[in-house]
């Protein structure tokens, strides 16, 4: 059977000779074929050659394999992280059609659903014609140019050499946006390629309006402070006259007024924000505006090789750069961290603020107001006694039932913390890594379900301070005992988690 239209999906990233095999096997199928490139909008590093130029690679091939009069059009495909939307756009632009071929299970399986005639077509010496083989030969400055038709392959080395010579006057205004929270290595990324690539920059930064209901929005910095973090970046690392063509502006809507600016051309983001870049092409097409090129930057990940990101450094998860707030020791065969006799008189020190009462504690702290702590740790058996009898519950309780290390039982603790789950334990002069990995646990349960936790301590918990300072967000309170001072609160911010991380790395 013949069929009046194929389609075709691909990225060509570059154009191969798999993609050529694939075309063939189209012509045979259908009178008529329709080309769509996918990522049509995005740059990154497994999206290095923009539209219009892949356009002008597929016509160069169509006129060399003499298909130009049976190649109706070739049309530009946006990546979107929604099946639906994806399959919307690509009627848009392509119409109507009769078959697809292809050989990528996600867009067959996409069209399928929706209907159309599918064939696979599988893929022609994938070892040796697959885009990002292609790619990587080029990077490694190997021999790549016998896997495309020859007649590109000075195109392409034009291109290469293009790419890899770029200035920063590529676009004349590139745009870029974000919350720039606890500014993060992330945000880094953001900037040096707008820098990179842009003559003139325009950095929004977010207002409350736009983040009022993310994850512990109540801990996100000032809007001055997150701007003057930004100014400093920019100063410590472009010149004056290049600085000058920065420009900082809030924006309270998720646009930041790219929707209706003629004067910008591109725009950078994450892989997470992509979708809004997206968003606003929709809108400057209907604004009859020119679609903004979307550079999409590489993940930057934290050392656990997860996103780095404001609301894990908030929650106390890393640090700025990506490292793991952890026991650096917690996976081998140690059972415990014996603490040093070196820190002992460092240890004998308030880490924090001095209490003599526990009312004195609920005052300074507004524990019993709207702007109290994002989350309270107490650890000693008097402080958690003390508090729940104010009517203070913590949202993690770590005692021993013992005081100066004589036994000690109230009714109110006996009556809330006995129960077989939070038995753990903890030698005196050590920290037990199984416990603290309890605490840690404990706080996650209260900050994603807002369940408050008891953690009873077979031995002594003097020392259980220390991870539960490492573990708990950002603007939370751990209180402990000193046998001379009183309660000691400790007010947690990144700086205390340092000291915390880098005396817990001196255990044995």
């Amino acid at each position: 059977m013949k069929y009046r239209t194929a389609l075709i999906v691909g990225r060509f990233q570059p154009f191969h000779n798999g993609h050529l095999f694939l075309i063939e096997k189209a012509l045979e199928k259908a009178d008529k074929i329709i080309i769509g490139i996918g990522s049509a909008n995005i740059e990154d590093v497994n999206n290095p050659i923009d539209f219009e130029t892949r356009k002008k690679i597929i016509k160069a091939v169509a006129y060399k394999e003499k298909f130009e009069d049976r190649l109706i059009k070739i049309v530009p495909l946006d990546d979107f992280f929604d099946d639906k939307k994806w399959l919307k756009n690509l009627e848009k632009q392509v119409g109507k059609f009769d078959l697809a071929l292809g050989n990528n299970d996600w867009t067959n399986n996409i069209l399928k659903k929706a209907g159309y005639k599918v064939l696979k077509v599988e893929y022609y010496k994938r070892d040796l014609f697959e885009g990002w083989r292609i790619r990587k030969l080029i990077k490694e400055g190997k021999k790549w140019e016998n896997r495309v038709p020859a007649y590109i392959v000075s195109w392409l080395h034009g291109f290469i050499v293009k790419y890899n010579n770029r200035t920063i006057e590529q676009w004349n205004n590139v745009v870029l946006g974000g919350t720039f929270d606890h500014f993060h290595a992330g945000h880094k990324a953001l900037l040096e390629k707008a820098f990179e690539i842009g003559k003139k920059i325009t950095i929004g930064i977010a207002t409350e309006e736009i983040y009022k209901d993310k994850f512990l929005s109540e801990t996100i910095e000032s809007f001055n402070m997150r701007k003057k973090t930004i100014i400093d970046y920019i100063n410590y690392h472009l010149s004056n006259d290049r600085a000058k063509m920065v420009k900082i502006i809030p924006f309270s809507e998720f646009t930041g007024g790219a929707d209706k600016n003629k004067n910008i051309d591109a725009i950078v983001v994450s892989k997470e924000t992509y979708s809004n870049a997206l968003k606003i092409n929709q809108l400057r097409e209907k604004n009859k505006l020119p679609m903004l090129r979307i550079i999409v930057i590489s993940d930057v990940l934290a050392e656990d090789a997860k996103l780095i990101s404001s609301e894990r450094i908030r929650a106390g998860e890393i640090d700025r750069e990506g490292h793991n707030y952890q026991l650096s020791i917690i996976n081998n065969q140690k059972k415990e961290l014996i603490m040093p006799e070196s820190l002992r008189p460092i240890l004998q020190k308030p880490l924090g603020r001095i209490y003599k009462t526990t009312r004195q504690i609920i005052v300074g702290a507004n524990l019993d107001s709207p702007k109290k702590p994002v989350m309270l740790i107490a650890v000693g058996d008097i402080i958690v006694d003390s508090l729940l009898k104010e009517g203070i519950e913590p949202d993690v309780k770590v005692i021993d039932f013992r005081s100066r290390r004589k036994p000690i039982k109230t009714d109110t603790l006996i009556k809330d913390s006995l129960n077989k789950d939070c038995l753990y334990l903890n030698n005196p002069g050590t920290i037990n890594l199984k416990t603290a990995e309890a605490i840690k646990e404990k706080i996650k349960l209260t900050l994603y379900k807002e369940e408050k936790s008891w953690i009873v301590v077979k031995g002594e918990e003097d020392l259980l301070a220390l991870p539960a300072i490492l573990f708990v967000p950002l603007n939370s309170l751990v209180l402990y005992g000193h046998w001379q001072l009183g309660i000691i609160a400790v007010e947690v911010d990144e700086k205390i988690k340092d000291k915390i991380n880098k005396m817990i790395k001196k255990f044995n």
